[in-house]
């Protein structure tokens, strides 16, 4: 018996609607904003390009101390690994790791995330 994490599971990030509060799940998103007070950052992604926009709150508090600096610019892609959670029907994250995608290739993440199918 393992006493590991529990692992994620790789989500686009218009699919998290569908996840169960609790689930741990991974995802990239865009930066479209940052509250500070809140200590919260608003993702977004596209996909597919005919789909409506879909945004995300992720709850960093937890993980803001290892963050640089540009990681919370508007227009910076992140990784995030989180557990999903509702509040007043509104879906979050609360964010256990977050790190720069970098110069990550958006249609070969979509692809590989297409690919895996993840069951709720």
């Amino acid at each position: 018996m393992s006493s590991g994490p529990v692992p994620s599971t790789l989500y686009r990030l218009g699919d998290l609607g569908q996840c169960k509060s609790g689930m741990k799940v991974r995802f990239l998103g865009c930066v479209d904003n940052y509250d500070v007070k809140g200590g919260a950052l608003r993702l977004k992604h596209q996909y597919p390009a005919s789909s409506p926009l879909s945004t995300v709150h992720v709850n960093i508090v937890h993980v803001l101390e290892r963050l640089k600096r540009h990681e919370l610019d508007v227009g910076t892609w992140l990784n995030v690994i989180g557990y999903v959670g509702r509040h007043e029907r509104a879906l979050f994250v609360q964010a256990v790791a977050v790190w720069d995608a970098g110069d990550v290739d958006v249609e070969a993440y979509e692809k590989a995330v297409d690919e895996r199918k993840p069951c709720t």
